[in-house]
C-alpha cells in the first residue's frame, strides 16, 4: 500500500474549514455590560443633589465624614435630681489568710507510715538503688521527720540508736596488751 499524504481537508460529510473573517461575521456580537464599581462615585460629597433643605428652608450639604449632629450641652442646667441614698454595702462573708491545718504527732506520724511514695523509695532504696533529685529531697525530709516525731513521742529506744559498730570496737581495741603483755 501506498502512502497518502495528509490533509487539511474534509470529506464530505465533514465540517468545512472557515477563515478567522469568516468565522467574525457568523459570530454573534457579545453585549457590552459596564463594571459595578465598589463605594461612592467620585466627588460625591460635592454633589448638587446631596444638598437639602434643613428645617429652616434652607439648603444643607450632608458631609458623611461628620457624625452626628445632635447638639451636646455643654453648660449644666439646674434640674432637680432625685438623689438615692447611698447603701453602704458590708461584705456577707470575712476575708482570712489561708492556714494551714495543724496535726498533731500521731496524726502527722499515721500519715508518714501510709505514704505509699515513701514505701516505694523505700523499697528502692533497700536494693541498692540510688534516688536522685527531687526522690532523695522527699525521702530525706520524710526520713527525718519520722525520727523527729518518734522521739518526740517516745517510740524510739536509746539503746537502738547506739548501736557498736564492729569495726569501730575492733579498732578502738588495743591488740598490744593482749598479744605482749605491755602494760603501758
Amino acid at each position: 500500500m501506498t502512502r497518502q499524504k495528509k490533509t487539511r481537508l474534509t470529506g464530505p460529510n465533514g465540517q468545512r474549514h472557515l477563515s478567522t473573517i469568516e468565522i467574525r461575521k457568523t459570530r454573534e456580537p457579545q453585549e457590552q455590560s459596564k463594571k459595578k464599581g465598589a463605594g461612592l462615585k467620585a466627588g460625591n460629597r460635592n454633589n448638587v443633589a446631596a444638598i437639602a433643605a434643613d428645617a429652616n428652608g434652607e439648603p444643607v450639604k450632608k458631609d458623611k465624614r461628620i457624625g452626628s449632629k445632635k447638639p451636646i450641652v455643654l453648660v449644666l442646667t439646674e434640674a432637680p435630681v432625685a438623689e438615692k441614698p447611698q447603701v453602704i454595702l458590708q461584705p456577707k462573708a470575712s476575708l482570712s489568710k489561708v492556714r494551714p491545718v495543724e496535726l498533731t504527732a500521731e496524726q502527722e506520724l499515721a500519715l508518714i507510715e501510709n505514704d505509699s511514695f515513701l514505701h516505694e523509695l523505700l523499697e528502692r532504696v533497700e536494693k541498692d538503688e540510688v534516688l536522685t533529685g527531687k526522690d532523695a529531697k522527699y525521702f530525706n525530709a520524710k526520713t527525718a521527720r519520722l525520727d523527729q516525731l518518734l522521739q518526740q513521742l517516745g517510740l524510739v529506744d536509746d539503746a537502738d540508736e547506739e548501736e557498736i559498730d564492729p569495726l569501730a570496737a575492733f579498732e578502738s581495741k588495743d591488740w598490744r596488751k593482749d598479744l605482749i603483755g605491755d602494760e603501758d
